[in-house]
Parts: C-alpha cells; sequence; structure tokens
C-alpha cells in the first residue's frame, strides 16, 4: 500500500476517533437529568420501561411520622435533594425556591373550625336558677311581669335602633343571639350588655341542636359562650335552640353544663313580617302574667310594634323584664304550661 493510503486512512481514523470523543461518549458517559432513569443505574429491563416518578411536592414529603423525607439544604426550608425512586443517586429539583404558601382566608381554609374556634377555655356557665326545671316556657308563679326576648341577633343598624327602643322606655330584655354573629359585631353585643340587657345563646350558627349529639352540643354552647365572655366579660346561662327544637340530649346536656332551655308561649310570628298593629295584636291575645314573648331582630316591622307593645304591656300591669329577673322572683318555677307546650 502506497504512502498516500496509508495517510488517507490514518485521517480518517483520526476523524471518526475525533467524532467519537465529541459526540457519543459524552451521551453515553454523562446522561442529562431527563434520560437519568433510562442510563444510570438502570440494570433491568424492567427498570428501563418504568415511567420516570416525579419528586414529591414540598408539602408531600412525610412518612409515617410526619416527618420529612428530605434534608432541608437552606434557610428558607427548599429541599436540597431526594433520592430517586428505584436508585441510589441523587437528582437535584430544578426549582430551590420554596412554594409560597396563600395566607390563611376564609375562602381557602380546609377546615371551618380552625378559624372559627377560640383558642381560649370556655368560661364556666352560671345557672339560672337553683331549681331542677331545665325546660323553661312560662313562669306560672310570677303575676305582674313578662319576658320580651329577641332571636337571631345582632344585626348592624337595626340592633341599635331596637336598643334605642328600649332605653327610651326603660324596659331590659333579654337577647338570644347566634354566635357567628357576636364574632362578626362584637360591638353591637357590648352595647347591649351595656345597657343592661341580657344575652343567651341562639347557637353558634343556627343549627338544630336537637338532631346533634351531645358532644356536639356542647361544643357549640362553648363556642357561644366563649364569644360573649370576649365580646362583653360574661357568662353565658340561658340557651334558646333554633325553632324551639329540644331533644333529650339536648336537655340533658344543657343541665350538665348549667344552662336553662328558653322556650316562649307567646309567638307573634313577626319573623313572617306582618304589619305592626298585627304584631301588637298577637302579643296581646296570648300574653299572661308570667310570659316569654319571642321576637326577632333584624325586623322593621316587630321594631315600629315595639313601643306599642311595651305600653300596651303595661297599662296591663305586666311589667317587661329579662328572662333572668323574672326567674329571680320565682319561688316554684313550677311551670304547668309544660304539659300544653301545643299552644
Amino acid at each position: 500500500m502506497s504512502s498516500t493510503s496509508l495517510r488517507v486512512m490514518s485521517g480518517i481514523m483520526f476523524l471518526l476517533g475525533v467524532c467519537f470523543c465529541v459526540f457519543y461518549y459524552p451521551t453515553y458517559a454523562h446522561p442529562p437529568s431527563s434520560l437519568h432513569g433510562e442510563y444510570a443505574g438502570a440494570d433491568t429491563d424492567q427498570q428501563k420501561n418504568e415511567p420516570l416518578k416525579s419528586p414529591p411536592a414540598a408539602n408531600q414529603g412525610t412518612n409515617e411520622s410526619g416527618q420529612s423525607q428530605w434534608q432541608s439544604g437552606d434557610k428558607n426550608g427548599a429541599p436540597e435533594s431526594f433520592s430517586s425512586p428505584g436508585t441510589e443517586q441523587s437528582v437535584v429539583p430544578v426549582q430551590k425556591e420554596p412554594t409560597e404558601v396563600a395566607p390563611e382566608t376564609p375562602e381557602n381554609i380546609t377546615n371551618p373550625s380552625d378559624s372559627i374556634t377560640p383558642q381560649t377555655p370556655a368560661p364556666p356557665a352560671v345557672p339560672a336558677s337553683n331549681t331542677g326545671n331545665q325546660l323553661i316556657k312560662r313562669v306560672d308563679s310570677v303575676h305582674n311581669m313578662v319576658a320580651i326576648t329577641f332571636d337571631d341577633g345582632p344585626f348592624p343598624q337595626m340592633t341599635e335602633q331596637y336598643l334605642a327602643v328600649l332605653d327610651k322606655l326603660n324596659v331590659r330584655a333579654t337577647f338570644f343571639m347566634v354566635g357567628q354573629r357576636i364574632k362578626y359585631y362584637p360591638e353591637l353585643a357590648r352595647r347591649v350588655a351595656e345597657q343592661g340587657n341580657e344575652i343567651g345563646s341562639h347557637s353558634w350558627q343556627h343549627a338544630r341542636l336537637d338532631e346533634l349529639t351531645a358532644e356536639a352540643i356542647a361544643e357549640d354552647m362553648r363556642l357561644v359562650a366563649n364569644e360573649v365572655q370576649a365580646a362583653v366579660g360574661q357568662a353565658v346561662s340561658l340557651l334558646r335552640p333554633p325553632y324551639g327544637a329540644r331533644s333529650d340530649v339536648l336537655l340533658a346536656t344543657a343541665e350538665q353544663h348549667g344552662y336553662k332551655v328558653i322556650i316562649w308561649d307567646v309567638d307573634p310570628r313577626d319573623w313572617e313580617d306582618p304589619p305592626p298593629d298585627q304584631i301588637v295584636a298577637s302579643v296581646l291575645g296570648q300574653v299572661k302574667p308570667g310570659s316569654i314573648i319571642v321576637m326577632h331582630e333584624g325586623h322593621v316591622n316587630t321594631l315600629q310594634a315595639l313601643p306599642v307593645i311595651i305600653q300596651k304591656l303595661r297599662e296591663r300591669g305586666l311589667e317587661p323584664v329579662t328572662v333572668s329577673e323574672m326567674l329571680s322572683r320565682d319561688i316554684t318555677q313550677s311551670d304547668s304550661s309544660l304539659a300544653n307546650e301545643g299552644n
């Protein structure tokens, strides 16, 4: 073979070697991260065919004990590395910045009770009376008083007007308030109490307490009691279940926690918004000495009827007072009207 042919062959071999070093060897010896699972550490056909698994999310990388599966590599808690499934090598995540966590708002809270449950212990409830009767709809042994009660508040721009009427006529009433509304409008609850009125529980969110377990009822009472304590610094001893619905479990739980369950014997159905004169006539047609009158906050017609009702009651020799004041004047608290609850 001539020297010229040798030189040509040598040149070709040299170029092939250069091409191998430049294009093939780096890919085989140092595969990119996207090919890591296919080449590096893949010793079996099963591993070659297995789809790549994504790294666990930052808020999901916990084991049964709740500890992180990786070690934090910086002060912000960004993961430095994690073990790739099926291998002993480490893969560095592309994004090292920690994921921004949205602030806790009413819209993104997973467990609503986390945002509404007070952290302070419930204040001790003070029994309304030393007697054993738990369910009260009228106090028969009182002859010159009636109790005026309002449900469902407080209501901005309405509760203040109810208070103005009561204050002008020197009357004190019992307000059975919804716990969540006290949380939203604590200043209104304070004004009610500062004027000498009484606050009772009307459940945390107007729920059917008669359908709940004893534990759930006790928790409901605790939530409302904490809100009243935080807003006005007073304990709660009166409970009016929404719709007047009660059960043996409710009555037993109330007694266990020192509550009286207060319903009513006079209901003008003012929540249906009848005319004010109809509300007045309905109250006067049902009322007796010792009656407990139920009305509702947030209704203009009730507000207009209220001063007339108070005036007409006084004309009959019946002074409107709070539930607790009327109970304090009761000696026997033997409410015979309980046998006729359908009225």
